[in-house]
Parts: structure tokens; sequence; C-alpha cells
């Protein structure tokens, strides 16, 4: 692992899913920079079959959709099918239609809790390898 070394302190880099991205290791200057570096982020929603065709396209027009491209994508197609569902322009009877349905998206089935939370979350463990990758720790 990575270990970051100054005057006898000795400390693994873990950070949040603010740097699941690849320009990460450009920006340390190279993969032997983030080797073994830790970070938290929701499984990789590039492997969710429900997404596949979306996924195609934007890789089609030469663009990786890491990140949180498809979580965006999600969030649109859930607001999408709260206003579709509701009649278009109530946000509050939007609001209160996903807080009691579910809705299929490029990351599968996901549904809301009473206070708009995901009632699954799917954060894991990711580590950097030398190579500049990224992989979900088991």
């Amino acid at each position: 692992m990575r270990q970051m070394r100054e005057q006898g302190v000795k400390a693994t880099f873990f950070s949040g899913d603010c740097i699941v991205t690849e320009e990460l290791v450009t920006a340390a200057g190279g993969p032997q920079y983030t080797d073994g570096v830790l970070m938290t982020f929701g499984q990789d929603p590039r492997l969710i079959p429900a997404g596949k065709s979306v996924i195609e396209t934007f890789r089609a027009s030469k663009f990786e959709p890491e990140g949180y491209t498809l979580y965006a994508y999600a969030s649109l197609q859930a607001i999408a099918a709260a206003f579709k569902a509701t009649g278009g322009s109530d946000s509050a009877k939007a609001s209160d239609w996903l807080k009691s349905h579910s809705v299929d998206t490029v990351m599968g089935p996901k549904s809301w809790d009473s206070k708009g939370d995901l009632k699954v979350s799917d954060y894991v463990v990711y580590q950097w390898d030398n190579k500049g990758k990224y992989q979900q720790l088991p």
C-alpha cells in the first residue's frame, strides 16, 4: 500500500469519491504516486446491465462514463418519471411520488424512503493499482 512517511508518521491515503477519475493519476504525477490509494464510491455503475445501451452510446462518442456521469443520468431518469407520473409541473407532487415508487434507471431500480434518501446504498471501497486503475476490494 502506498503510504506517506514524514517524520516517523505512516498513513494510508483514504479518500472519498472526489478522486473517482483517472485524472487523479495524471494530477498525482503518475501511477507510482497513486498505487495503494483507497477511496469510497458506489459500485461501478458501468458494470450494471441495466445501463448497457446508454454506456455503449457514451463510449461510441469517445466518452467514458466514469465518476458521477451515470448517477446524474439515473437522477434525471427518476425526475422525468416522477414528473410524467404526476402531470409534469408540481415539484412537491413529483417529490412525494418518488418517495412511494421505484424507478428503473441505468443503475437498476431505485427507490427512496419518506425522507427522500435511497433505501439501498451501494458504497464500497476501491484501491488504485500500479497501472493507474482502480478495483473494488472484496
